[in-house]
């Protein structure tokens, strides 16, 4: 209590694959059956972070794009730091790929991720799987105010100490909150893979080629006449 509170924490001990192993190795000996997740931010060698992620002995590369970040996070960490995880993540999954050992590493994808549709858009570009928080927060009635850390924290009590605020609301009513979410997710992931003839979400893995940019997708002829007024 009383001190600030700094996310991403910085690992001041690893600067090397070396220095990484060496952390794995530490978790590994303590708990031999865990899966070891390796969470980083997308600088532009993130390549080779997850390739020396994998001979650190991770299994799992988790991905933190920009766009991110809860109320705890300063500010420079927002939005400032990291490459866009749409430009991460097929690089990762390509490189791993030449590498041989794609199958052998699970891509996971996090920061700014807020609708099924961008759920179907990372895994298309290659990510196994994603990571959701500020749409959970949302759905608990979060209003974005950043002063998790602040004061009494949140004001609806999603992140506080004090029990007052802490009550806000029940335990039921959060999880089915949730629930409703996950939901919501899960039929239009269904719908999104029925347009692509998919019976599965494993099959949308590393297809990009199902993308198209909104910036180059040729206007109706319909709206020519509008795009002349406009210039």
């Amino acid at each position: 209590m009383g001190n600030a509170l700094f996310s991403p924490f910085p690992f001041h001990s690893v600067y090397s694959v070396e220095d990484h192993k060496k952390h794995v190795d530490w978790i590994k000996a303590i708990s031999p059956k865990a899966l070891v997740s390796v969470k980083v931010s997308s600088p532009t060698d993130v390549d080779m972070v997850a390739v020396g992620s994998y001979y650190a002995g991770a299994h799992i590369i988790h991905i933190d794009g920009s766009y991110g970040g809860t109320g705890a996070a300063p500010d420079i960490a927002k939005k400032n730091i990291a490459m866009p995880i749409e430009y991460a993540i097929p690089k990762v999954h390509e490189f791993l790929l030449q590498e041989g050992i794609r199958n052998e590493m699970t891509l996971i994808a996090s920061g700014g991720i807020r609708t099924a549709w961008d759920i179907a858009k990372v895994i298309a570009l290659g990510a196994d799987g994603v990571v959701i928080a500020t749409s959970e927060m949302v759905a608990l009635e979060c209003i974005r105010c950043g002063k998790c850390e602040s004061g009494r924290g949140c004001p609806r009590g999603i992140a506080t100490t004090d029990r007052e605020l802490a009550n806000a609301y029940g335990l039921g009513w959060a999880t089915q909150r949730l629930v409703n979410l996950f939901h919501s997710y899960a039929i239009q992931l269904q719908e999104i893979l029925w347009r692509f003839g998919m019976r599965s979400i494993q099959e949308m893995v590393g297809r990009s080629d199902l993308l198209s940019h909104q910036d180059y997708v040729t206007k109706p002829a319909s709206a020519s006449g509008e795009l002349a007024a406009a210039h």
